[in-house]
């Protein structure tokens, strides 16, 4: 692949950093840029600006909606027209969609209910909207539960800390590690897709309870959790046209069996 300049926002964050340690090894000039460096990489010029930006906490959007709108949706807005670019690629979430754990109603192309979506869901949906109308070649990711090196939060950074899980150990998640999106996103820069949207997640859910029993791990659960049971199960045949894609349960494991607590 011939070297292109890009622009990473959010290039510290954890997926962001993953992105451009990937790219800068394959020998590409990246512009990582954060909330401490923004003002100054205003008017950057760059091929193709991917944006791993925006509130990644789905509880805060809930207790403070107009302040997850200002981190997911006034954010992009500014990006828009803060850089200038070739391509936009956006990273968003697969909580975007009305029925989370039927692959057939959660196609790219399903129609979605936006005054039925959690805060959350609802601001990426918004900026979604943002990037397909101003940005000249967008392409949209909506990426499941991420799992790396660097991680924050999340139930298996609980198993991991033996912290309280906050859902029902029946839970099924849709996860996919930070390796898997750099690598997915190393190939949609280097070949323009026909598509412009795509759900960037493992193949099937992971049982909670299950990555407990194989990694060995005992775990305990906060207040009310057992009533907290998500059921994700996420289409993703597109994203298999394009390059072979771990099962949710074998990033998980995988993470698990490898994760340091003191990397984290």
């Amino acid at each position: 692949m011939t070297p292109s300049s890009l622009i990473v926002l959010g290039g510290t964050g954890l997926i962001g950093s993953a992105v451009c340690e990937r790219f800068t090894r394959d020998g590409h000039a990246v512009i990582s840029v954060d909330s401490k460096n923004y003002a100054c990489c205003v008017g950057t010029e760059a091929d193709v600006l991917i944006n791993c930006n925006g509130n990644s906490y789905r509880y805060r959007a809930g207790q403070d909606p107009r302040w997850d709108f200002d981190a997911s949706v006034l954010t992009v807005e500014k990006s828009l027209f803060d850089f200038k670019f070739g391509r936009y690629i956006h990273v968003s979430t697969i909580d975007v969609y009305n029925e989370l754990g039927d692959p057939a109603r959660n196609q790219e192309d399903t129609p979605i209910e936006p005054e039925r979506l959690h805060p959350y869901g609802f601001h990426k949906w918004l900026a979604e909207r943002l990037v397909q109308r101003f940005a000249a070649q967008p392409l949209i990711l909506r990426v499941g539960t991420v799992v790396g090196t660097g991680m924050k939060k999340g139930p298996l950074l609980d198993l991991l800390l033996d912290h309280p899980l906050p859902m029902s150990a029946e839970s099924e998640l849709s996860l996919i590690d930070t390796a898997t999106i750099a690598e997915a996103v190393v190939r949609f820069v280097a070949t323009t897709s026909a598509h412009r949207t795509i759900n960037l997640t493992g193949t099937g859910p992971a049982l909670l309870r299950a990555l407990c029993a194989d990694a060995g791990l005992k775990w305990r659960l906060a207040p009310g959790a057992e009533q907290v049971v998500y059921r994700y199960n996420i289409n993703n045949a597109r994203l298999r046209e394009l390059f072979p894609v771990p099962t949710s349960y074998e990033m998980g494991s995988r993470f698990l069996a490898n994760a340091s607590v003191k990397e984290l």
